[in-house]
């Protein structure tokens, strides 16, 4: 797959890694959303990298496949959300979850403490115009200490990787990470060595995706505001809204209060659907909510028991030409399953 000729998809890659504080996505989708807004704001365009295809880079910004192979998601994607609203169901079912979280009681991380965050990622890694496709399974754990400018620690672990049946090429197929087997990385703030060069410092840049203490106090609590914020930061309307509140809720970072108002402001998205009723990531169940966002469902799952947020996904929305891969609607493309607890050390769990 080296000598493949260099394709769009791999400019994207490389304009986002400079661009932005975050590592790259597995969709097509997103990367464009997000050059746009890195076009905004005149980035210059990195150098090309050889390889095709997207790479997952870590936890914070990545997204994981329903069980331990690739199949058709019962996504039902024909909800247009025509009304102007969002469908009943779907406010329904996030106002129920902000309820529910209302009620939690956030266990308090004790100076010394780590924050755990375990996020298990399933995905397809296209490579554009060639009509190649593997599936990669991995785990990536992250140590965030009490103060967050202490050291961080992020691990990652590769489960496996194969072809996609169908979509087979040559040799055996690369990873969609960067990172190597059991590769850590250890940084203040979460600055990792892999950023690139230039990139804003985690411990004073607050995002979404990286929630800076100072970050979270501004967040507007009124779910209308926040919902304002959300589709502000997210740069592609009501779909871009939706995109930036599954970073943040992937991040396994917020407070059950902050998730309630999160959960509220997603209600009065125009054009959300309940998109699967039953959806199962790393063994939880729950109701996934959606919208579509360029060539796919973007989808937040929670579970209607007990309000936790569970992961996110992305589903085809329309079939793929073989160019950009050919894959079939209602194929998932990516998910994440996320898991937090507090330990005692560094490497605990």
């Amino acid at each position: 797959m080296s000598d493949q000729p260099e394709t769009l998809d791999r400019v994207l890659d490389a304009t986002l890694a400079k661009a932005g504080d975050e590592p790259v996505q597995f969709d097509v989708a997103a990367g464009k959303a997000a050059l746009a807004a890195a076009l905004q704001t005149r980035t210059p365009v990195a150098a090309k990298p050889k390889r095709v295809g997207r790479w997952i880079a870590a936890a914070a910004a990545v997204t994981v496949l329903t069980g331990t192979g690739l199949a058709a998601s019962t996504v039902d994607l024909t909800g247009t959300g025509s009304g102007g609203g969002p469908t009943a169901s779907a406010a329904e079912q996030l106002i129920k979850a902000a309820d529910l979280a209302d009620r939690v009681t956030d266990q308090p991380i004790a100076p010394g403490q780590y924050r755990y965050v375990r996020s298990r990622y399933e995905g397809i890694m296209v490579t554009l115009g060639s009509g190649e496709a593997s599936y990669s399974d991995f785990v990536q754990e992250q140590w965030i200490p009490a103060d967050r400018r202490d050291e961080w620690m992020l691990r990652n672990k590769i489960n496996s990787v194969k072809w996609l049946e169908g979509h087979e090429g040559q040799g055996k197929p690369d990873a969609a990470t960067a990172f190597k087997d059991g590769q850590e990385f250890r940084g203040k703030c979460g600055n990792y060595s892999y950023y690139a060069e230039g990139q804003p410092d985690r411990c004073t840049n607050g995002t979404f995706a990286n929630p800076t203490p100072e970050f979270v106090a501004a967040l507007p609590k009124d779910p209308a505001l926040l919902l304002a914020k959300l589709k502000e930061e997210g740069h592609a309307g009501d779909s871009g809204a939706l995109m930036q509140a599954g970073e943040a809720l992937n991040s396994g970072q917020y407070s059950a209060e902050v998730r309630a108002t999160i959960f509220r402001a997603l209600a009065l998205l125009p054009g959300l659907v309940v998109t699967d009723g039953k959806a199962n990531l790393d063994g939880k169940q729950g109701v996934a909510l959606g919208m579509k966002y360029f060539d796919d469902f973007e989808e937040i799952i929670v579970d209607p028991a007990n309000g936790d947020y569970i992961g996110r996904r992305e589903t085809v929305a329309e079939d793929q030409p073989a160019d950009k891969g050919g894959l079939k609607k209602g194929t998932v493309r990516s998910s994440s399953a996320v898991t937090t607890r507090i330990v005692d050390a560094q490497g605990g769990k």
